[in-house]
């Protein structure tokens, strides 16, 4: 079962949030390329990163 992002980012990059045994995951996915982070504030500042960088490599 597939949850709607909690995040959704300028690029349609997404972050979903995740329950995992240690607590809250936060998946950050953009372009094919997907990481974990535990919270949302850096899952927010790497699908930032990964669309500013996306967006200097096409210009």
């Amino acid at each position: 079962m597939v949850s709607d992002p909690i995040a959704v980012g300028a690029r349609a990059g997404t972050i979903h949030q995740k329950s995992a045994s240690s607590g809250e995951l936060f998946q950050v996915c953009f372009e094919g390329t997907c990481l974990f982070c535990e919270s949302l504030h850096v899952g927010l500042a790497h699908l930032n990163r990964m669309e500013r960088l996306a967006a200097r490599q096409a210009a």
